[in-house]
């Protein structure tokens, strides 16, 4: 283990590696760990790194924890979008991340694997989080391989998929009358009066999520990754991904990064355009639930992985995602949720930001079997049994 201390990003108070906190105690901000990478950089080169296999567990020098907890999560494919380059004119590569694959459908697996084994690690019995559902259904399953009580809080317009995928696991599903920051506050008091566990994105959380970074700088050199932001853990996580292999002189260059939210929920894209440090939470729905987070736990780093990247943020609709959501089926074969299209409705709507030649990848976060019947156009046609009539159906 190379960890060296834990800081707050908000306020910059130091903590101890050992200590079990989730944010910060003196400003509730966001906290960070940090690594020797002198030490690292002794034992870890770039030719060792590659002999080992492609997927989450090939960067353990980079998680703060003895051992991973795994389901074999990782190693997503990175996709060439041919198709869309040349029905759109793109003057510019593009690539998409295929975090659905991950085990439990998203890319919540990798940081699980890492909070999991880290609540091991400190004798935990149960474990308590608030979820929209991914997080909720990958907590879930790497608590039940590892033999601890779970408990999932989720809000009111939680997709009904998903919980029925975090009750198959086993875990105890708490509908709450409110939304996702109502969940977090019942999970709080959760976690302080009952001595649950607690998980969701906080910074063992992100540690782990690193590794969609390190795959992206391993599989392109990117020039631009755009990422969906629901509580600003994946972007945030990706950046510092890129930075820490630039630190041990793995890679050159530190890509631009681009954080997509829902107009309908976007305090991170007001932050951005006020030019402002503070982010004021909102309150609005969208049809991309596993973003809808209007007061953002990872909000303030999020923002500074776009502004220290050279990056931007905006805003897509509802619509938009939608009908992004079925090219992308439709012409990549990538079937993704709502908010796993969400990277590439921004980019598709920005595109003119890009510079020519650039290679950009989107990150797609969810499988669209987590949400089947949100915006599907078309309808089944049911036919008699009767293959005389098969000629007339394919005309």
């Amino acid at each position: 283990m190379y960890e060296k201390y834990i800081f707050c990003f908000d306020c910059g108070k130091e903590y101890a590696t050992n200590t079990v906190a989730f944010r910060c105690g003196r400003c509730d901000g966001s906290l960070e760990i940090v690594y020797d990478y002198n030490k690292i950089k002794h034992f870890l080169s770039l030719k060792k790194l590659r002999r080992r296999p492609f997927n989450h567990a090939r960067y353990k020098e980079f998680f703060p924890i003895k051992k991973l907890i795994s389901i074999d999560e990782g190693g997503t494919p990175l996709i060439r979008a041919k198709n869309l380059e040349n029905d759109l004119g793109l003057k510019f590569q593009l690539y998409f991340k295929n975090e659905a694959i991950n085990p439990t459908g998203s890319f919540k697996d990798r940081g699980s694997s890492v909070e999991i084994a880290r609540a091991l690690e400190k004798r935990a019995k149960r474990v308590v989080c608030a979820s929209t559902g991914n997080m909720g259904a990958s907590v879930a399953a790497y608590s039940a391989m590892s033999n601890l009580r779970c408990h999932i809080f989720v809000p009111n317009d939680a997709i009904q998929t998903k919980i029925e995928q975090i009750l198959a696991y086993g875990a105890d599903v708490f509908q709450v009358r409110g939304n996702y920051e109502k969940a977090a506050e019942m999970v709080e008091r959760a976690f302080m009066d009952h001595r649950g566990y607690l998980t969701g994105d906080y910074l063992f959380r992100r540690e782990g999520t690193k590794s969609v970074g390190f795959e992206i700088a391993e599989q392109v050199n990117a020039d631009y990754v755009f990422c969906p932001i629901g509580n600003g853990t994946l972007i945030s996580a990706t950046w510092k991904a890129f930075e820490e292999f630039q630190k041990l002189g793995f890679i050159r260059k530190l890509p631009k990064m681009v954080g997509i939210q829902s107009s309908r929920c976007n305090p991170i894209v007001k932050a951005f355009r006020k030019k402002s440090k503070t982010i004021e939470p909102v309150h609005g729905s969208t049809i991309a639930v596993a973003i809808e987070c209007g007061n953002p736990l990872d909000g303030k780093r999020a923002l500074g992985s776009v502004k220290e990247s050279k990056g931007f943020s905006e805003g897509v609709s509802d619509r938009e995602i939608l009908r992004v959501r079925e090219l992308l089926a439709r012409r990549e074969g990538l079937f993704a949720e709502p908010a796993g299209a969400v990277a590439l409705t921004g980019l598709l709507k920005y595109k003119h930001r890009i510079k020519r030649g650039s290679k950009v990848v989107c990150v797609i976060t969810g499988h669209g079997l987590k949400t089947p019947m949100t915006g599907t156009r078309g309808h089944v046609k049911k036919v008699k049994a009767d293959p005389n009539i098969v000629d007339s159906l394919l005309k």
